[in-house]
């Protein structure tokens, strides 16, 4: 969000909560929300190929954002492959805080992780020897191993989807391993919101390893949009809620560890 967007939300903030009236005579009407802050839903689905088995799923989710805060709400997964208990998981993305806050409203559990390296207190550095030589050999380019590397990007024209102008991008990447015959292949074809920060509308995915006999197709497409500004309570962990210890805990509870002592609350 640009500065000018930013003070422009939250002096309209400012105004809503001391309820003053605009100024007399003014001409211009109230500042809406930026655009940078929409709630919508979606869903999306997949199909799997695989050694001469069709796997299909898909997944209803939610979706909202308010300036550096995104929030993901999956609100129902379901499979053909195996029978999946009731997922309620809430995924909020803070990029100004560079963390991201896991919680379930079945399980009641919750974790907040950074998403960058900590930045610990190191202790004084002490007087060293002079360096020796090191007799490890330079880091390889990640390309010398390749033989097949090939990347497209396409910019594919404009339109309107789901009620929202949009711009379509198409990427497609081909990428192969010395003595690989036949290169692992990803295409992807996605609408962009003009209006959104370059939102996905809509996108298409096709995965295809060249190692396996493995074909994956993944569609997303967003149901429904509308432009408000989220209250802040929403990206915040709900009260109440203890701490997991891992995400992969708060996804996943069975068989994980026990909940740490105490709950989180505001």
């Amino acid at each position: 969000m640009n500065g000018f967007s930013y003070r422009v939300v939250a002096c309209a903030a400012a105004l809503a909560w001391l309820q003053l009236p605009a100024a007399a005579g003014a001409a211009s009407p109230a500042p809406s929300p930026s655009p940078l802050a929409f709630a919508a839903r979606a869903h999306a689905d997949v199909t799997v190929d695989a050694q001469g088995r069709t796997m299909t799923g898909n997944a209803l989710l939610g979706l909202s954002t308010r300036a550096r805060l995104i929030r993901i709400d999956v609100l129902s997964v379901k499979t053909d492959a195996m029978a999946l208990p009731p997922i309620a998981v809430t995924l909020v993305i803070d990029r100004g805080a560079n963390t991201v806050a896991v919680w379930n409203d079945v399980t009641k559990l919750y974790h907040v992780q950074s998403f960058l390296p900590s930045r610990s207190a190191s202790p004084s550095p002490k007087p060293s020897a002079a360096p020796k030589a090191s007799a490890q050999p330079q880091a390889a380019s990640p390309f010398s191993k390749l033989d097949v590397f090939a990347m497209t990007i396409k910019l594919i024209g404009h339109t309107t989807t789901s009620g929202i102008p949009t711009t379509g991008m198409s990427f497609d990447l081909q990428v192969a391993k010395k003595g690989d015959k036949v290169p692992s292949h990803v295409t992807v074809t996605t609408q962009l919101a003009d209006d959104y920060a370059a939102f996905p509308v809509s996108a298409e995915v096709t995965l295809e390893p060249g190692a396996a006999p493995f074909r994956a197709n993944a569609s997303y497409a967003v149901d429904e949009v509308s432009r408000e500004l989220p209250p802040l309570s929403r990206f915040e962990v709900p009260a109440g809620y203890a701490d997991a210890g891992s995400l992969f805990a708060v996804i996943l509870p069975r068989g994980a560890a026990a909940p740490t002592a105490g709950a989180h609350a505001h």
